[in-house]
C-alpha cells in the first residue's frame, strides 16, 4: 500500500493506536485534518516528512498530492479524526484512487462516540434499556434522507450518538421532544472529548440549549440521549457474563451411575462396586433390600434423576439407551467449559460410549475405564482420539502448563485433525506428547525454521516470548509456557517487595522470557526470612526454594562471582548459584543482572524426556 486512510482518535495523541503510529513514523507525506487532529500526533513523523494541513485543500489539490507521492514509490498518511469510517469523507478519495489505480488502505481509529461515551463514564448497550446504538447527525449542508429523520429513529428509544449538530440543539431537541421524549429526558453533551479542554454538559431537553448556549459550544461536540442516562448503572441488570447462567455449578467430583432397567441396575451394582467413590441411582424396586453405600434407589421419572445429577455430579454412567440421555439432558447443555462428562453404557456394560465433555470433561477417560473395569469396549467420537492425535487442549492440565494464547484452539485442533500442515516448536518442560505424531504434524528446532515453514497452524510450548513475525506466519496459534525457568534473587536487606518483582520482570523482558514460565524463585537460606522478598513471591504466587550456604558454596565456575557476597555471607554468589541449583543444570540462560538492591539471575529446566 502506498496510501492509508488513517484514524487518529478523538483527540488524546495517547488514543492513537500503534498501527497508526508506525505508519505515521514511517510515512513519507502526511496529510492531516487541520484542526481536528491533535498537533501531537504529529511529533511521531520523520524530521524531514513532507506535512499538509488539508483544512486549506480541495480535493482535486489532495489527490494530486497523492498521486505525486505515489508515483514517486513514497507512503502517504492520510489523517481522519477519530474513526475514518464515521463522518471522514473518504469516500471520495477513494473514489478518485481507484479511479488512478492508486492502492489505498484504511487504519481504524477509536472514534469521538466512543471517547465522549467514556468521559460519561457509562455504556451505551445496557442489559434491559438498550442492546442499540444509533449514529446519527441533523441535516446541515450535508442533507439527511427523509427516512432517517431524528424523530423517526429516536423513535425507537435507544442509544442515539449525534456527530455536527451542536449548532442545532434546539432543532435536536424538538425532534427528540416529538419523538414522544418528555422534556425531563437526561441529555450529554461532551465538548472536544479526551483533549485537555474537553467539558462535559448534562442536563435535560428542558435545559440543554441553555446549557450550550452559556457554554458557547457550537462545533467539535457530540450529543447523546439513551435510556442508559436516565437510569443509570442502578438500573442495569446483571449481563449473562456476570449472571446465575454462566456461574461455575458447585458439583462433586464423585461419578454418578444412573441405571433405569433390572438389567441394567444389576450392572451398575457391579460398577459401583469397581470404581471406587462411585454413588448409584437405581429404581428403588431393583435394588436388593439391603444396598450398597452410597446407593440411592428413585421412585421418581428417570428425567428428574438425570436432571438433578446433571447438577450435582462432575460425571455421569448412564446405563440406558443413548437416545433417552440425549434428549432428557439437551436443555441443560451449556459449554464443553462447563458441562459434566456424561458417559452412556449398554446395560450389559458391553459398550461405554463417550457421549459429552470427551476431553475437558474427561468423558473419553472414563468411557475407557468403564470398558476396562467391565470387559467391554470403548468408544470415543472425537476426531483426534479417533486418529490418535494429542489432546491439544488438555496439555495444560496434564503437564501443568500455562494456555497464554488460546483463542485459536478450536482452529488449531481441526488443522490437525484435518490433515493439514501443523508444526510443533517446544523447547521446554515434558515433550512426551510428541510421540508418534503423524506425517503432517512436523516438529521444528528453531522458532526461525516453523516461521519459514509456515504451517496452516502451530502449537508453541516455549517460555521464550515468540517473535511478531510468527504470528504473520501462522494465522492459527496455540502458545503454551511451561514453568521452566529458575530465577535466582539475592537482595539488599530490607528491599521492598515491589522493587523485587520489578527488578525479576525488567530480568525477563530483556531477555524476551515470559514469566508465565517461572516455576521457582530460588536464594540462599541468609534470605529466608527477607520479609520483602516473601511477600513478593505471595504477591505473584511465586514458589520460593531455599539452599543452603553450604549448597551454595559448593557450586564453581560462577561467571560473575560477587566479593560482596563473600565477605557478607562466605559464598561465591547468591542469584546465579541458586538459579543453577534449582534448575539443575550448569548453564545460565541470563547471566547476573545488577539491580540497585537486587541481583537477578535466570536457568532453564533441562526438557523432560
Amino acid at each position: 500500500m502506498t496510501i492509508y486512510f488513517i484514524g487518529a482518535g478523538p483527540g488524546d495523541p495517547d488514543l492513537l493506536t500503534l498501527k497508526a503510529q508506525k505508519i505515521i513514523a514511517a510515512a513519507d507525506v502526511i496529510i492531516y485534518a487541520g484542526s481536528l487532529v491533535n498537533p501531537k500526533i504529529l511529533t511521531h513523523a520523520r524530521p524531514h516528512a513532507e506535512i499538509h494541513n488539508s483544512a486549506g485543500l480541495k480535493l482535486a489539490a489532495q489527490i494530486e498530492i497523492m498521486r505525486r507521492a505515489a508515483a514517486q514509490g513514497k507512503t502517504v498518511a492520510r489523517l481522519h479524526t477519530g474513526d475514518p469510517t464515521l463522518y471522514g469523507a473518504t469516500l471520495e478519495q477513494m473514489r478518485e484512487l481507484s479511479r488512478l489505480k492508486i492502492p489505498y488502505s484504511v487504519v481504524p481509529g477509536v472514534s469521538s462516540a466512543f471517547a465522549a461515551t467514556a468521559a460519561l463514564k457509562t455504556e451505551l448497550t445496557a442489559p434491559g434499556q438498550t442492546q442499540t446504538v444509533i449514529f446519527t447527525r441533523m441535516p446541515g449542508r450535508t442533507p439527511v434522507p427523509d427516512t432517517e429523520r431524528l424523530r423517526d429513529l429516536a423513535a425507537h428509544h435507544t442509544s442515539i450518538v449525534l456527530f455536527l449538530s451542536a449548532g442545532m440543539i434546539a432543532k435536536v431537541v424538538d425532534e427528540l421532544l416529538a419523538a414522544g421524549y418528555t422534556p425531563d429526558t437526561p441529555i450529554a453533551v461532551v465538548y472536544r472529548a479526551s483533549w485537555e479542554d474537553e467539558l462535559v454538559l448534562r442536563g435535560t431537553l428542558e435545559t440543554i440549549t441553555a446549557q450550550i448556549d452559556a457554554a458557547e459550544i457550537t462545533h467539535q461536540a457530540l450529543i447523546i440521549v439513551s435510556p442508559v442516562l436516565a437510569k443509570g448503572a442502578a438500573g442495569v441488570a446483571d449481563s449473562h457474563l456476570y449472571g446465575a447462567a454462566f456461574a461455575p455449578l458447585d458439583r462433586t467430583d464423585r461419578p454418578a451411575i444412573i441405571a433405569l432397567t433390572r438389567r441394567g441396575a444389576e450392572t451398575g451394582l457391579r460398577l459401583h462396586r469397581l470404581l471406587k467413590h462411585s454413588m448409584l441411582y437405581a429404581p428403588a424396586r431393583f435394588l436388593p433390600a439391603d444396598p450398597p453405600a452410597d446407593t440411592i434407589g428413585y421412585t421418581v421419572s428417570v428425567r428428574q434423576v438425570l436432571h438433578d445429577a446433571f447438577r450435582r455430579h462432575s460425571a455421569l454412567i448412564c446405563l440406558m439407551a443413548s437416545g433417552i440421555v440425549v434428549r432428557e439432558i439437551a436443555p441443560l447443555l451449556r459449554s464443553k467449559h462447563t458441562d459434566p462428562a456424561v458417559v452412556v453404557t449398554d446395560e450389559q456394560g458391553r459398550n461405554a460410549i463417550s457421549l459429552l465433555s470427551g476431553h475437558k470433561g474427561g468423558a473419553n477417560f472414563l468411557a475407557q475405564r468403564i470398558a476396562d473395569l467391565l470387559g467391554g469396549h470403548a468408544i470415543l467420537t472425537t476426531a483426534s482420539d479417533g486418529q490418535q492425535l494429542p489432546a491439544l487442549d488438555l496439555l495444560g492440565e496434564k503437564f501443568g502448563w500455562q494456555l497464554e494464547t488460546g483463542d485459536d484452539m478450536t482452529a488449531v485442533i481441526a488443522t490437525m485433525v484435518n490433515g493439514e500442515p501443523t508444526g510443533i516448536f517446544q523447547d521446554g518442560g515434558d515433550d512426551s506428547w510428541l510421540a508418534d505424531l503423524p506425517p503432517h504434524v512436523s516438529r521444528y528446532s528453531t522458532i526461525e525454521a516453523l516461521i519459514a515453514a509456515r504451517p496452516n497452524a502451530a502449537i508453541v510450548v516455549s517460555a521464550r516470548t515468540l517473535p511478531a513475525d510468527l504470528r504473520r506466519a501462522v494465522s492459527r496459534l496455540i502458545v503454551y509456557r511451561p514453568p521452566v525457568l529458575a530465577v535466582g534473587v539475592g537482595c539488599n536487606r530490607g528491599t521492598p517487595a515491589a522493587e523485587i518483582i520489578a527488578a525479576v520482570e525488567e530480568t525477563l523482558a530483556r531477555a524476551e522470557l515470559s514469566l508465565l514460565s517461572i516455576a521457582m524463585i530460588a536464594t540462599i537460606d541468609a534470605k529466608a526470612d527477607e520479609i520483602g522478598l516473601l511477600e513478593a513471591c505471595r504477591r505473584q504466587n511465586w514458589q520460593l526454594q531455599i539452599f543452603t550456604r553450604a549448597e551454595i558454596a559448593a557450586v564453581d565456575n560462577l561467571p560473575n562471582p560477587s566479593p560482596w557476597a563473600m565477605k557478607a555471607l562466605g559464598v561465591p554468589g547468591v542469584a546465579e548459584p541458586s538459579a543453577l541449583l534449582a534448575a539443575q543444570t550448569e548453564t545460565l540462560l541470563v547471566e547476573k543482572q545488577k539491580f540497585a538492591n537486587v541481583t537477578v539471575a535466570v536457568a532453564q529446566q533441562v526438557m523432560e524426556m
